[in-house]
Formats: C-alpha cells, sequence, structure tokens
C-alpha cells in the first residue's frame, strides 16, 4: 500500500484476497483492478471442454463465484479461467464461447470481465482468429483482455520488425514484436485492428522474466526468475544492484507498451505471495519496490 500511495500504478490485480483492492481504490480512484480467484475452480472446469456446452459452463462459473464477486467491489474487471491452453481448434472454439458468454453475462449483473487470461507464448497464431468471438463480446460488452508476457533479461533483445513468421505462420509486422514479449500486437496489429476493435483494453496481467532458455542470446546465463540474474545484471552494468537492474528491464518494456495506447499497462508476478507454499518465493518483489516506486513516480 506504500508503493501505491506514492507510485499510483495504472493497474494492480489481487488474487483470492481482492478485499485490500477496496483500499487501492479510496487511496488512488483512477487505478484499473484486477481480479483472480484460483482453488477449487480448477477441478471443476478441467473436464467442461469436454462434457459441457460453454454457455451452460458460464453461466456455471459466474453463479459460483457471483456473490464472491459481489462482496469485492474494489475490483474492476474480472478474470475467469487462468491460463487456459486448448491446444486444438475445438477447445479453442469452446473456449471462445464460454469466454464470450462469461462476458456479457457478467455484464448482466453489473460486473465487468476480463477474458483470455493466456499463458505466455501462447496461443499459436493460428488459434488466435479462434478465440475473436471472446474478443467481439468483450469489445461489445463493457470487458478488456488479459494475457501474460514475460520480459527478456537481456534488454531489448527477442524484438522483430518486418519480418514474417516471428511466431509460425505470423505475417510481419510494421512493429517490433517477439514469440514471448510484444507477442500481444500481433493481436492488434492483424486481427483487432481491422475489426475495428484496435481501442479494447488490454492488461498484461502477468509479467515477469520469462521465456527462459539457457542457450538463447537473449537470456545470458540462464534462471529461472528475476533474482537468478541479479548478480549477472550488475557484472553487465543493467543497475548498480539486481533489484535496480530489474527495474531498467521493466522500464524499457514500459516504454515499449507506452507506444500501444489501447494497452493499459502490466502487473509484474508477484508482490506479497512469499509463502513457500505457493512456491513463488522467487519472484518475490519486496525489494523492487522502493527503485520500482521511484521509477513509477519520474514518469508523465
Amino acid at each position: 500500500m506504500e508503493f501505491v500511495r506514492h507510485a499510483h500504478p495504472r493497474v494492480m490485480k489481487g488474487l483470492d484476497d481482492d478485499a485490500w483492492l477496496s483500499e487501492v481504490k479510496a487511496v488512488s480512484p483512477d487505478i484499473v483492478t484486477v481480479g483472480r480467484f484460483v482453488g477449487e475452480e480448477a477441478d471443476v472446469q478441467e473436464h467442461w471442454p469436454d462434457t459441457t456446452d460453454p454457455v451452460a459452463a458460464a453461466r456455471a462459473y459466474v453463479a459460483r463465484f457471483l456473490e464472491r464477486y459481489r462482496l469485492n467491489s474494489g475490483v474492476d474487471y474480472w478474470e475467469g479461467w487462468n491460463e487456459f491452453n486448448a491446444v486444438i481448434p475445438e477447445r479453442w472454439t469452446w473456449f471462445a464461447k464460454f469466454e464470450a458468454e462469461r462476458a456479457c453475462l457478467m455484464q448482466a449483473h453489473g460486473l465487468r470481465a476480463a477474458v483470455g487470461g493466456f499463458p505466455m507464448g501462447t496461443p499459436e497464431y493460428s488459434a488466435m482468429a479462434l478465440f475473436l468471438p471472446a474478443l467481439e463480446a468483450a469489445h461489445r460488452c463493457g470487458g478488456i483482455f488479459t494475457l501474460h508476457e514475460g520480459v527478456m533479461p537481456t534488454i531489448g533483445c527477442g524484438l522483430e520488425t518486418n519480418r514474417p513468421g516471428i511466431i509460425p505462420g505470423a505475417p510481419a509486422l510494421s512493429v517490433p514484436a517477439g514469440p514471448i514479449m510484444m507477442r500481444y500486437r500481433f493481436w492488434y496489429e492483424v486481427y483487432l485492428k481491422p475489426r475495428g476493435l484496435g481501442d479494447l483494453p488490454l492488461v498484461i496481467s502477468e509479467l515477469a522474466i520469462g521465456g527462459i532458455d539457457p542457450n538463447s542470446p537473449c537470456n545470458g546465463p540462464g534462471g529461472d526468475s528475476w533474482k537468478t540474474y541479479q548478480d549477472w545484471w550488475v557484472q553487465q552494468g543493467v543497475g548498480l544492484t539486481g533489484p535496480d537492474a530489474y527495474v531498467n528491464v521493466l522500464a524499457w518494456y514500459d516504454s515499449e507498451m507506452r507506444r500501444d495506447p489501447y494497452v493499459i499497462g502490466a502487473t509484474i508476478f508477484t508482490a506479497g505471495s512469499v509463502s513457500e507454499y505457493l512456491g513463488w518465493t522467487e519472484f518475490d518483489l519486496h525489494d523492487v519496490l522502493i527503485p520500482l516506486a521511484h521509477y513509477a513516480v519520474s514518469q508523465p
């Protein structure tokens, strides 16, 4: 909350315990907030694409969480099924119908949906077209689009312009894009803008050092999280300390996002989730928050 009071970020996301987002909105009313629930929903959803009509599944999903949504009035947009990766076309078609129904059903209840929630580096280019009905519904019913991306630990590495096949089957783009970061530009440049949907708001609802492959020149020595890159970054002159260096990497990504007016912002994985049970301690941003706040207040 000290970070919120000083930095007033454009977007914040809560996971499970979303009541604190009401305090966020009280401190900084213009912040866009995104919420998501986890846990029991995964067991319910797993078989749905093979057993349940997508419209019926969406209605069951919204009904399951409706009371909890209403108790968390500090959330502007609610994500649904996290990191769904359908793989086969039939499942993409099912998921598009599920998300389209969920988006407009949420609006009917006086709520707003965030559709998508894809893991970094997905879906494949050919599957993007199959999800368009959900994005059209989100645009029509007051929702937003969310997906996850990874930012390379080597600043600026991994983006290309005017080259086809950056992701298999994709055309060349006149703007920088990559398979892991700024991948969202394929959605907007090829699919959404030509259909008049280019103003659909986007939140990168999970951003972390990602797409890590020790054999890639973009990934330096390789590592599992931002913390594993700290010494290397300092040696490379990226920052005086590991946290400072990570902020410099994120600042570069931020400068790219600012080129796209449809992007609300990105939520960095993760702050406060330090439980050993979750296994996220190597991603915790506690040591990054102060230099990140200094960066945020320096921006217009």
